[in-house]
């Protein structure tokens, strides 16, 4: 999460030192927006029940995700979202949860403890049984306030919204999905 909001912020920063006013990003036009709250709260429930819902309300988010994706794929940086979601999904639908390296943790300076492996039923530490073991949280991010650990899928995420961010602030870039399709 930690990353998502450097890379949101830095977008924001470098699209307004370009010409780009906050007003711009309210001009983007996102259809279905619906299906985004519906995909968070698929997501949410399956967190908090815990176990088999988990990559249920995974499985169930991404495919509201693709749907918004697909109403909206004309916008920059979607590829990149659904590619990171895609990814996302996969590694949790092989393992049930999404597998966490101890060894990127520590390079991000992050204990054993402070992933909440024990109490956290979304994420489990990587074994060498974890299957798609490098889409997992492989990434170390030390950022200096709140280090964490993230999946390439993550990275992806967070690019294409920062992709998003910065086009649509830059004066004169379309603002809406390709119409027609």
């Amino acid at each position: 999460m930690g990353l998502v909001v450097v890379v949101l912020l830095v977008s924001l920063g470098v699209g307004m030192l370009c010409g780009g006013r906050l007003p711009d990003l309210g001009a983007l036009v996102l259809r279905s927006r619906r299906l985004v709250a519906a995909a968070l709260l698929a997501q949410l429930a399956g967190g908090v029940v815990g176990g088999v819902a988990y990559p249920i309300g995974l499985t169930v988010s991404f495919g509201l995700v693709v749907l918004f994706l697909a109403r909206n794929r004309g916008l920059p940086g979607s590829g990149l979202i659904g590619i990171g979601l895609l990814a996302n999904a996969l590694v949790v639908g092989a393992n049930g949860a999404m597998p966490v390296s101890l060894e990127a943790a520590a390079r991000a300076g992050l204990s054993a403890a402070d992933l909440h492996l024990l109490t956290d039923p979304r994420h489990e530490l990587e074994t060498p049984g974890t299957r798609l073991f490098g889409l997992g949280d492989v990434v170390p991010v030390p950022l200096p306030l709140r280090p964490e650990v993230v999946s390439p899928g993550d990275v992806a995420v967070a690019a294409g919204l920062g992709q998003l961010v910065l086009l649509a602030l830059l004066p004169g870039r379309r603002r809406q999905p390709v119409a027609g399709r």
